[in-house]
């Protein structure tokens, strides 16, 4: 079995998967609580019996900080943590350390950040543990999912999370634009979208925007400019596979944990 810990802005989530069945065995998720360190609740959760034990043989950690990304061609492992304090220049770097998701597929590296101490949780139980950007997983499997999908028409895909969306595009098997955009309205969403619809000079009558949410709001805005609006599942993202039916789990693990296991 393997123990998948997703860390987010304001707490984790544990997940026990069987990998022989890619069925779901256990899933928790802890918010942070107050007054008291992450990676001090995080320590405590997993000296637990049910995330530490002998059943378990592998760690997997899916990171949901901000992350940018650099062209597989031109990246240098040695210019990873100065690109990305850089970028974001708001964050203490003392108290991160910035690691990188190379992805192939997409000829392209995500740059991220893990927080030291939880790191150091983390590998003082499971020290071969693997770590993972969150975008990074996600972005692999919607251009599996583009490349089989039909090729008459272009599809600009709109991904949420916390606190706003990430809005991607591929052009024959390649990225062609990821960024992700924080958002405090329908409105705001709208603006983003039909921006980046734009700028990719996408066809209104033709070409589909497809939505990763089942939010009816959005999809009613948008639909007032564009043609079509697809809602994409995680049935469809993922199919005939046992875990996509676990609501529970959020998307960008199953894209870890069917990319990985």
């Amino acid at each position: 079995m393997s123990l998948s810990i997703r860390v987010y802005a304001d707490g984790f989530s544990f997940f026990v998967c069987d990998p022989q069945t890619s069925s779901l065995v256990r899933g928790e998720h802890f918010r942070n609580a107050e007054g008291v360190p992450v990676a001090q609740q995080m320590m405590q959760e997993l000296g637990k019996p049910d995330y530490f034990n002998r059943q378990i043989d592998q760690a997997y950690v899916l990171i949901c900080s901000p992350s940018t990304r650099v062209p597989l061609e031109g990246f240098h492992r040695d210019e990873a943590e100065a690109i990305y304090a850089f970028t974001f220049a708001h964050e203490d770097m003392t108290r991160l350390r910035v690691a990188y998701t190379i992805l192939p597929q997409l000829e392209s590296v995500e740059l991220y950040a893990i927080p030291r101490d939880i790191e150091e949780t983390i590998l003082q139980f499971y020290p071969t543990a693997r770590f993972f950007a969150s975008r990074a997983m996600l972005m692999e499997r919607f251009l599996n999912y583009d490349k089989d999908v039909d090729s008459a028409y272009r599809r600009l895909y709109l991904s949420p999370e916390a606190g706003g969306f990430t809005l991607l595009a591929f052009d024959n098997g390649h990225l062609a634009f990821a960024n992700t955009f924080a958002v405090s309205s329908t409105a705001d969403a709208l603006y983003f979208v039909l921006n980046v619809w734009q700028t990719l000079g996408l066809q209104a009558m033709k070409d589909h925007l497809v939505l990763c949410t089942a939010d009816d709001e959005l999809r009613k805005a948008v639909a007032e400019y564009l043609m079509h609006v697809d809602v994409l599942s995680d049935i469809d993202l993922f199919p005939r596979v046992p875990l996509t039916r676990e609501k529970e789990v959020p998307a960008d693990l199953k894209a870890l944990l069917l990319n990985r296991l």
